[in-house]
């Protein structure tokens, strides 16, 4: 039997604790398409308390999920995961510490659930997760309505292709506001590509990308669209943050793979030369 003193009542919809808090756990549970954020991902769950969203992700398919918490409430967790069979990690360590925030690896999938409010250096903070979550952001704002502005400082922060609203949790009164924001990143497809080398490219060396291109891909958005005229913003304001790919055509020249909007953009800004990821020979050949 688990020590009560040890549980925290913010994350408990499990049973361990009845109060006006686990409702809204369950109502995040409900609001998320967990399938299409988790599954097969690494996931990190920033204030993790009893650790219900990291063993949930497990659950759905998740490859690995760590829960992080300062609170003797991951004693609890720990505990739980246990007593249930789930293979969840959790740490107990302080979000401002230097050394949680060196060490941190990289997470495909972060959930920050009603936490940025307690971060001391919010701006700080937040650039330092720009370079761990390459997936997707799950977001929750909280005490009350006067925190629903976070979202557009985790924007000014965070580059996201998408930022889709989740509604509301908890009591009408102090109402939450849920967020699941996600990038586009091409490594979740081609992991290999993360292992190449970054290089510098004249930007006049690459070709392959224009207006119609970029219609073609994935992810598709005009150079006249908001969506644009922020990423330019972005670039203008932090730089590339993540590089291109590009194929090794010889003789100097490179064509386009992943990247396109960001090319453009650079283009836009007069950029001379890109950080890029260069894929050559039998390496092409491995992705096809």
């Amino acid at each position: 039997m688990i020590d009560p003193s040890i549980l925290s009542s913010y994350q408990d919809p499990e049973g361990q604790l009845q109060d006006r808090l686990a409702p809204r756990t369950v109502k995040r549970y409900e609001n998320l398409e967990w399938l299409s954020i988790v599954q097969k991902r690494t996931v990190l769950d920033l204030g993790a308390n009893n650790g219900f969203f990291t063993r949930e992700a497990l659950r759905r398919g998740a490859r690995r999920a760590v829960g992080v918490d300062e609170s003797n409430a991951i004693l609890g967790a720990r505990e739980l995961a246990q007593e249930q069979g789930v293979a969840a990690e959790f740490w107990q360590a302080d979000l401002d510490s230097k050394e949680f925030r060196r060490f941190c690896p990289k997470f495909e999938v972060v959930f920050l659930l009603s936490v940025l409010t307690h971060v001391r250096d919010k701006e700080e903070f937040l650039d330092w997760l720009d370079g761990i979550v390459t997936y997707a952001l799950v977001f929750e704002s909280n005490h009350g309505e006067r925190n629903k502005v976070h979202i557009d400082l985790i924007q000014k922060h965070i580059w996201f292709e998408s930022v889709t609203y989740h509604g509301t949790t908890d009591i009408p009164e102090k109402p939450h506001h849920l967020w699941v924001c996600r990038k586009h990143n091409h490594n979740i497809r081609y992991p290999v590509i993360a292992d190449l080398p970054v290089e510098f490219i004249p930007l006049d060396r690459i070709t392959g990308w224009d207006e119609q291109t970029i219609l073609n891909q994935e992810t598709k958005y005009d150079t006249k669209s908001e969506q644009f005229r922020n990423l330019v913003a972005d670039i203008k304001h932090r730089g590339i943050r993540t590089p291109l790919v590009l194929e090794d055509e010889r003789e100097g020249r490179y064509k386009g793979f992943q990247g396109g909007h960001r090319f453009l953009a650079a283009k836009q800004l007069g950029y001379t030369n890109v950080p890029c990821r260069v894929m050559r020979g039998h390496f092409v050949k491995h992705l096809q």
